[in-house]
């Protein structure tokens, strides 16, 4: 999902332009090309002209990532070039003219990367600005699916990619993955006490009784604010409700929790003046954005809305990264885990079920499988990191199993752990209201890359620079 928005700290002139990529990197004789879009900022472009790239995953670009964050912090400490670039199908990078099935069979994170790789092959050719980037360094950042692709990149075009950063990005494609909801558990746990974590069990065995009453979908629907009456016969009808309603609704709170997110929530799920532990729990979800202005609990309307093949419906980005998933990385948030407090309400099946009914029934469990064993085979999952490469991984975020940790072996390049953060922390400039470990860690991340992407490691400069940009954040942050 696309990382919150950066505080900005420039007014500088942005550039958004597009190069023509090729449709099919991998076949000579397809020649076809779209245009690929992204943004410029050379407010630092100066000296050695690096460049830095923001990488965009599955979202739509804006200017904000080249007017903050730690990529543009970055950019400044290597005289470069700030780029911010947009993955094909999403926001207006569009090689067809809609996401009909046939026209997505080029939508691979394969052909992702390789339009990077043309991208920074254009962007140092005498074409961008008459070469001024021709001798550039180039260093990628990235947060979730984009930090895996800076990472991969590391991988399949070292000879193009100098350095990189992946703040929570996954590495390890699983078909189910009932570890995002026991990080769920575990955050709440840890953040909001065991009563809190007790509670919300409590409320939803209650729940799932209160269903298998005659009165009890009606009485549900009205406390939950469901855009209809929950059919309690119809088993994907109960997975869509506990799925848009209940597990996706602690996903938003844990995944981006900034620090008293978690106990706020608490607060209202352990509320002694309710005595109802369902109503506990419908009071705490009907107050959150993203239930608004009603939860979806029919099947039928979920598939109707991501069979839409209009770049422009409301429900494209996720029909396009739900395609992903199904031929390429799996990662279904299940309830298969008996330590997560959600029982067992949204089985995998469920995910095979959308695979099919969104695209069609090809789309089986035979191809999902395929699509993973081939990602981790090209990509090495967990085995092995590239070198000069830099990742950051939240401990309390519920993407973390699925990257890499001090568990698993044979890493060229550093991994921080923040033990008690969430989804991507490490991606935003450094800030007076950043934790000491976080602050440290982002520090160590703007030295090792700018040492990794210029070739001055273990040098007497780099230990200058560091002390320099420690002083000039404390400086810049006690003016915004």
């Amino acid at each position: 999902m696309k990382p919150p928005p950066p505080v900005t700290r420039s007014a500088h002139s942005i550039v958004e332009g597009y190069v023509p990529v090729r449709l099919n990197h991998f076949m000579a004789a397809n020649t076809e090309t779209f245009p690929m879009r992204y943004y410029y900022n050379d407010e630092f472009a100066r000296l050695d002209n690096n460049i830095v790239i923001f990488v965009g995953g599955e979202w739509a670009i804006s200017p904000d990532y080249v007017l903050g964050g730690l990529a543009y912090d970055l950019a400044e400490t290597m005289n470069a070039g700030l780029f911010y670039t947009e993955h094909r199908y999403y926001g207006l990078t569009r090689p067809s003219s809609n996401t009909s099935v046939p026209y997505m069979r080029f939508l691979s994170v394969d052909q992702a990367l390789a339009d990077l790789a043309q991208f920074i092959q254009y962007v140092k050719s005498d074409q961008f600005y008459n070469g001024r980037h021709r001798n550039a360094r180039v260093a990628l950042v990235g947060c979730s699916y984009a930090g895996s692709m800076a990472t991969w990149m590391r991988v399949a075009y070292p000879h193009l990619v100098d350095a990189a950063f992946s703040d929570s990005g996954p590495l390890h494609a699983q078909e189910d993955f009932p570890e995002y909801l026991e990080v769920i558990a575990e955050a709440i746990r840890a953040q909001g006490g065991e009563r809190c974590l007790a509670s919300i069990e409590e409320s939803m065995q209650a729940l799932v009784k209160l269903l298998e009453t005659s009165s009890g979908p009606a009485t549900v629907s009205r406390m939950f604010n469901t855009c209809t009456t929950i059919q309690a016969s119809s088993p994907l009808d109960l997975a869509t409700f506990f799925w848009f309603g209940i597990t996706e609704t602690f996903a938003g709170l844990v995944q981006y929790a900034i620090p008293g997110d978690i106990p706020a929530a608490c607060a209202v799920l352990t509320n002694a003046s309710v005595q109802d532990p369902v109503q506990r729990l419908a009071d705490w979800i009907t107050s959150q954005y993203w239930t608004q202005p009603c939860i979806e609990s029919r099947y039928s309307e979920v598939i109707a809305a991501h069979t839409n093949v209009s770049y422009d419906s409301p429900d494209a980005d996720m029909r396009l990264w739900t395609y992903q998933t199904c031929v390429e990385f799996g990662w279904y948030q299940t309830t298969t885990s008996n330590r997560q407090p959600f029982l067992s309400t949204v089985p995998l099946e469920y995910f095979h079920d959308m695979c099919r009914d969104f695209f069609s029934a090809n789309f089986d469990e035979n191809l999902l499988r395929s699509g993973i064993k081939r990602t981790n085979l090209f990509f090495g999952g967990l085995t092995r990191l590239p070198d000069k490469v830099i990742s950051v991984v939240g401990g309390h975020d519920p993407w973390s199993p699925m990257g890499p940790n001090a568990t698993h072996a044979h890493f060229l390049a550093p991994v921080h752990i923040l033990p008690h953060d969430s989804h991507c922390r490490a991606i935003g400039s450094i800030h007076d209201d950043d934790p000491a470990e976080l602050r440290a860690v982002k520090l160590s991340v703007l030295l090792r890359m700018h040492n990794f992407a210029t070739g001055s490691e273990n040098s007497a400069a780099s230990l200058t620079l560091a002390a320099s940009l420690a002083v000039i954040f404390a400086i810049l942050h006690a003016i915004v």
